[in-house]
């Protein structure tokens, strides 16, 4: 019997093909300092080990719920499976491929409750899978008011893997697998445009992998544009092309920067991603400078 507190909290986890970072995140799970009271791992059919890896973890995760789809169904539409079966107040997102913090769970519920909000992110310590290098963290706004002209603007407001948030308003606009990849900025943004209270998180919740398959990776135009689509749809009016590819490339070019070993590359898409958005970068890398890992 574990003697952690267990909280009204149903983390929801999609998985296709993850099967070699599985391990890691059950045990950052079993790490926690509080535990949610029910863990839904949805396999989206995958072809791997994921699924028997997931099957052996429930021998040692007691409130470990894991539903096995059939056939590959979408990531939303998996992530809607779980969240449609799940019976706490909060729904908790969690990607397999990440790396949970240990008191994330106990102290963003502390946060929500306390502070009675409806959606609560968090910033994550980003590192390479490959080699275990850190290569920053992340700075989103703590504040609604911030948080709402982030995502009017267009932009993610809240990162959609330390998101946790009233499961009524999952339930009552789930995830919509034909906006995929642009499916988080798209149920948020229908979030605030119900009314809903969002804050962030200071501090990190989790340790986001950037790998070869993973979404950040594979950043593609088409993505950002159906993301301001979409804010253009919700929100009204009509965002210029020229602003969207304008966009799409001071993140190119700020990753590319991420990536970079070198100090003269470092400083060409530093440079080139500042002629695209110069005060984002600026409060990206002042974020990076402030952090040091172990502080």
């Amino acid at each position: 019997m574990h003697t952690k507190p267990v909280l009204d909290v149903s983390m929801v986890v999609a998985n296709f093909n993850n099967g070699r970072y599985l391990e890691e995140f059950f045990r950052s799970i079993l790490c926690s300092t509080a535990l949610p009271r029910e863990l839904i791992f949805v396999d989206d059919g995958s072809t791997d080990d994921s699924l028997a890896i997931a099957r052996r973890a429930c021998d040692v995760i007691e409130n470990l719920n894991v539903i096995a789809l059939p056939k590959n169904v979408g990531f939303a539409n998996a992530l809607n499976a779980g969240i449609a079966g799940s019976t706490s107040t909060y729904i908790m997102r969690m990607d397999p491929d990440d790396i949970l913090m240990p008191t994330r769970i106990e102290r963003q519920y502390d946060y929500i409750t306390r502070h009675d909000l409806d959606v609560v992110g968090g910033n994550a310590h980003i590192f390479h899978s490959a080699t275990g290098a850190s290569i920053g963290s992340t700075n989103f706004p703590s504040e609604h008011a911030d948080i709402e002209k982030t995502i009017i603007k267009g932009e993610n407001g809240v990162l959609h893997a330390t998101v946790l948030g009233r499961a009524a308003l999952f339930k009552s606009e789930p995830y919509i697998q034909d906006n995929v990849p642009a499916e988080d900025y798209d149920i948020f943004a229908r979030f605030l445009k119900r009314g809903a209270r969002f804050g962030n998180f200071s501090e990190p919740l989790i340790r986001y992998r950037i790998h070869d398959t993973s979404a950040s990776a594979r950043l593609r135009y088409s993505t950002i544009l159906r993301t301001y689509e979409l804010r253009d749809s919700i929100f009204g009016g009509h965002t210029p092309r020229w602003k969207i590819r304008t966009y799409y490339w001071f993140i190119k070019c700020y990753r590319n920067y991420l990536d970079s070993r070198s100090v003269v590359t470092k400083y060409l898409w530093a440079g080139l991603s500042s002629l695209c958005y110069p005060q984002k970068l600026v409060r990206k890398i002042a974020r990076r400078v402030a952090y040091r890992p172990g502080r």
